[in-house]
C-alpha cells in the first residue's frame, strides 16, 4: 500500500522538474531515483524517490501523467498546428504530419500545476514550447514564465534505443532507453544541477516506438493503394495527384476523400478545416460548393500548382471512366449523413461512373459504416484510428491487439490503421486471417500498404464484394 501511495504521489528524479523527451514513443514506466549519491550518508525518503510515468501520443488528445501531475493536450497538427495543454511540459517533437506545409511544427501553450503540492516541481504557471521532428531526430525549445527559465530538448529514436537530452540554466539531463521487440523497456538517466550535484535514475516499463513510414513495406504487406492520389508529388485529391497515381504501375487502387458541402454537394477534400490549405478556419461543411470551388487549393503545396480547384464527385467519375481498370476507395470523411444524403451519394455515383463496380467505401465512424452497409453491397470498411483515437492498451501490451480491435472491425469488409501500428504486424495479420478481411496501413506519404488474407487473394483488393456487390440495394 505504501508503495502504491509513493507511486501515485512522489515525482521521481528520473523525470524531475522537466520531462525528458523519450521522443517518438509512448510508454508506461515505473522508476526509482537515487539523489545526491556523492553524500557520505543519505536519509530515506529524501534521497530515494519512486514514481511512474504514463504517456500516450494518440491524437487528438495526448495524455501524460507524472507523479502528482496530469496533463491533457488537445488539438491536432492535421488541421491546426498547435496544442492547447494543461499540466506538465509538452512532449514536444512528437509527430507533426504536415510540418513541411505549416508555419510552425508543434506549438504548445499551457498551464503547469502540481495537483498535490509536493514541492518537487517547478512553480505553477504558464509555459510554452515549440518542437520539430525530422526522421529519427526531434527536439525543441520551452519556456516557463513563472521562473523565467528556458529549456532546450534534443532526442533521437532508433530501432531499439531512445536517447534524449534536456538543457536549462539550472540543470542538464540525459536519458537512455533500450526497448526489446516485445516492447519491454529499461531506462537510465543522469541529471546535474547548477551546483554540480548529481542524480541518477533507472526505470522499467512498457514502451513502443513510432516507426518510420517507409518501414511498412514487406512481402506480406504488398497491396499498394495511392493515398489521396498523391501527397508528395501533387496537391492531394487533385486531378494532378490522380494523374500521377494512374501512371504508377504498382498501384492497384486510388484512395480519396469525400465531404459534403453546405449546399449538399459531394467534394473531394480531406481536412474539415481549411487552415492547412491556407484558407483560415472556415469549415468545409459551412461553405457552399461554389465558395469551395473558388479557392486556390494548390498554392499551399507549391506555387507550381496555383489555381488548383476542389474536384466534385462527377469530375472523379470522368477520371474513373477514362481509366476503367483502376479501383477506387472513397473515404467518407463526415461522421454521419442522413439516409437521404447517403442514398443520393450512391445515386450520383451510379449516374456519373461507367464502372461503379470498381468502387469501395470506408467510413470514419461505425454509425456511418452501418448506414452505408444498409444501402449498398459494395465493400464498406472502417478507419479504425478515428473510431478509437484515445489510449490503445495494445500500444503497450501486444497480446491485447486482437482483443481490442476485433469487436470494432468484425463487421467491416476491411479496416485501416495508421502505420505507427506496424510493429504489431503479426497480431494484425492474425486478426485479418481470422476475420477474412484485409487490413491497410496508411501514413502521410503516397502509399497505403495492405495485407490480404491468403484465402482472399483471388479477389480484387481481397474483397469478394468487389466482384459482384450491387451499388444500390434499394
Amino acid at each position: 500500500m505504501l508503495l502504491a501511495v509513493l507511486l501515485l504521489t512522489i515525482t521521481s528524479t528520473l523525470i524531475a522538474q522537466e520531462l525528458p523527451l523519450l521522443l517518438q514513443e509512448r510508454y508506461i514506466m515505473a522508476h526509482i531515483g537515487l539523489q545526491r549519491q556523492y553524500a557520505t550518508s543519505f536519509e530515506y525518503p529524501d534521497d530515494i524517490s519512486l514514481g511512474y510515468t504514463i504517456f500516450n501520443g494518440e491524437f487528438p488528445v495526448i495524455i501524460h501523467a507524472e507523479g502528482p501531475e496530469l496533463s491533457l493536450y488537445s488539438g491536432s497538427p492535421l488541421f491546426i498546428p498547435a496544442f492547447l495543454s494543461g499540466g506538465t511540459t509538452n512532449q514536444i517533437g512528437y509527430l507533426d504530419a504536415y510540418r513541411n506545409y505549416t508555419p510552425i511544427a508543434l506549438l504548445s501553450l499551457g498551464w503547469r500545476h502540481d495537483l498535490l503540492k509536493t514541492g518537487n516541481l517547478a512553480n505553477d504557471g504558464f509555459f510554452a514550447s515549440w518542437g520539430w521532428r525530422a526522421g529519427i531526430l526531434s527536439g525543441g525549445l520551452g519556456y516557463h514564465f513563472a521562473h523565467e527559465r528556458p529549456v532546450g530538448y534534443l532526442g533521437a529514436s532508433l530501432d531499439n534505443v531512445g536517447i534524449s537530452l534536456s538543457v536549462s540554466p539550472v540543470n542538464l539531463k540525459a536519458m537512455l532507453t533500450y526497448r526489446t521487440k516485445k516492447s519491454w523497456s529499461i531506462s537510465t538517466s543522469v541529471e546535474l544541477d547548477e551546483d554540480g550535484r548529481a542524480s541518477f535514475g533507472i526505470g522499467f516499463g512498457l514502451s513502443r516506438k513510432d516507426y518510420a513510414a517507409e518501414s511498412i513495406f514487406t512481402d506480406d504487406w504488398n497491396l499498394s493503394v495511392a493515398h489521396r492520389g498523391s501527397m508528395l508529388n501533387a496537391p492531394e485529391n487533385s486531378h494532378s495527384a490522380f494523374e500521377w497515381a494512374i501512371e504508377q504501375p504498382h498501384f492497384v487502387a486510388i484512395e480519396t476523400d469525400i465531404q459534403l458541402s453546405a449546399d449538399g454537394k459531394f467534394l473531394l477534400i480531406h481536412d474539415p478545416i481549411l487552415l492547412r490549405y491556407r484558407h483560415g478556419f472556415d469549415m468545409v461543411r459551412n461553405l457552399t460548393s461554389d465558395e469551395l470551388r473558388a479557392l486556390d487549393m494548390g498554392s499551399w503545396f507549391s506555387p507550381d500548382f496555383a489555381g488548383t480547384q476542389v474536384l466534385e464527385l462527377a469530375q472523379l467519375g470522368e477520371i474513373s471512366n477514362a481509366n476503367p481498370d483502376v479501383y477506387w476507395l472513397l473515404e467518407l470523411k463526415n461522421f454521419i449523413w442522413t439516409r437521404e444524403e447517403a442514398k443520393r451519394f450512391l445515386t450520383e455515383i451510379d449516374e456519373a461512373f461507367d464502372h461503379p463496380e470498381m468502387i469501395g467505401f470506408y467510413a470514419v465512424t461505425l454509425e456511418m459504416m452501418e448506414l452505408m452497409q444498409s444501402l449498398t453491397d459494395r465493400p464498406v470498411g472502417i478507419q479504425l484510428d478515428t473510431v478509437k483515437m484515445m489510449f490503445y492498451y495494445s500500444d503497450h501490451l501486444m497480446p491485447l491487439v486482437k482483443a481490442e480491435y476485433r469487436p470494432l472491425v468484425r463487421n467491416a469488409d476491411f479496416f485501416t490503421l495508421l502505420s505507427s501500428k506496424f510493429d504489431r504486424q503479426e497480431q494484425l495479420i492474425e486478426l485479418a486471417e481470422e476475420l477474412g478481411i484485409p487490413v491497410m496501413l496508411w501514413n502521410f506519404h503516397d502509399v497505403i500498404a495492405g495485407y490480404i488474407p491468403k484465402d482472399m487473394r483471388q479477389y480484387p483488393l481481397g474483397m469478394p464484394k468487389m466482384l459482384d456487390g450491387a451499388l444500390l440495394k434499394e
